[in-house]
């Protein structure tokens, strides 16, 4: 297998700098890290023995001159993502390269997937919402695809560790577009409105009490019910202190969020309460699958995880793994779920140091 140059952009950042990390040592790799900051770039480079270059991803001759020689962008952007250019990806996919980023913006997301002709057309792979979520929890799903012979329903969570390691103000005023994505529900091959839109429920650990959660949506999973056939489908969302998570959304229904120091406050007071002894840093993904097989019922549980930061940065990590091994042969702008192999990708994550159970309990 021959070597593949990889551009790193944002990889000095709190994300991007674990990616790079992880791909410094893949002997198949040319790390390059790039982003606006030269200093930045150039001191972890010289870390991790790599290139360095400088990239401003608005300005189109900034971008085409870091993209020479590159095979594979990994955009470890900060957000927020919603309404943030395409210029990126679509001068990748003009010049050729594969492309992949951890945007986990909805309306992002629906104007990425226009691409599709464009790197079709190119013979390149194009691909969006790589995280911690969206993204683990899509391509989770799927990997449990054929695990049954009737698959009945997939309640999908994910819960946010106190610590909130993994937002930052730029995070956070994503969160203001996320949270008005109208939450919808599969049911009777159709999406509709939810019919309850909040719950309690104890996860276990690493979290010591019960989880407020509410009823979400990501772009990625309103893919599923078109590759796989389901009965039920629902996504939640919450945050390990329910304190936190009101305090979060009364910051964005004040408007908080408008402003660089309104967002740098709301994250200041968020970080404090979450200072507690018990709260962790590790953020969970939670499946709960039901189906039968040979008319049995049978439940499955899949638990994911580890601190947030570094579970976002796996994402993109595995899966340029996957495109420099020809695992992902698609060409196309993609959400995970059309795309990855599943069950690799879970083979592979189990590989590093989170926590990674199944379970499976006939009912």
């Amino acid at each position: 297998m021959n070597e593949q140059k990889v551009l790193v952009v944002g990889g000095y950042g709190t994300v991007g700098s674990l990616v790079s990390e992880l791909l410094a040592t893949d002997e198949y790799i040319e790390l390059v890290v790039a982003g606006r900051n030269e200093s930045k770039a150039r001191k972890l480079a010289q870390t991790l023995q790599c290139e360095w270059r400088t990239i401003d991803i608005s300005n189109a001759p900034s971008i085409s001159s870091a993209l020479q020689d590159i095979d594979v962008i990994i955009n470890c952007f900060s957000g927020p993502f919603t309404h943030a250019p395409l210029l990126l990806p679509e001068l990748a996919a003009q010049a050729g390269i594969h492309y992949l980023d951890v945007a986990g913006s909805y309306e992002y997301a629906e104007r990425f997937l226009k691409l599709n002709p464009l790197a079709a057309k190119n013979k390149v792979t194009l691909i969006t919402a790589l995280g911690a979520s969206p993204g683990i929890p899509g391509i989770a799903l799927m990997s449990a695809k054929d695990d049954f012979e009737v698959f009945e329903s997939a309640n999908v969570m994910f819960v946010l560790g106190a610590k909130i390691d993994g937002i930052s103000a730029s995070s956070l005023k994503e969160l203001k577009y996320m949270f008005a994505v109208k939450p919808l529900v599969w049911r009777d091959d159709q999406w509709m409105p939810p019919k309850d839109s909040d719950r309690k429920e104890y996860l276990g650990k690493p979290f010591e009490k019960g989880i407020y959660l509410g009823i979400s949506l990501t772009r990625d999973l309103l893919i599923i019910p078109e590759l796989i056939q389901i009965n039920e489908l629902s996504f939640w969302s919450g945050s390990q202190s329910t304190s936190q998570g009101i305090a979060m959304l009364l910051g964005l229904k004040l408007g908080l969020t408008k402003s660089d120091r309104g967002a740098q406050f709301l994250l200041n007071v968020l970080k404090r309460m979450g200072q507690a002894k018990w709260a962790t840093s590790d953020a969970l993904i939670k499946l709960e699958l039901m189906g039968t097989n040979r008319g049995i019922g049978q439940k499955r549980t899949i638990k994911i995880y580890c601190e947030e930061n570094y579970m976002t940065a796996l994402a993109p990590v595995i899966i340029c793994q996957q495109l420099i091994e020809e695992k992902i042969v698609k060409h196309g702008a993609f959400v995970p779920p059309e795309v990855i192999p599943a069950g690799d990708f879970m083979d592979r994550l189990g590989n590093f140091p989170i926590r990674y159970s199944v379970k499976t309990e006939d009912i």
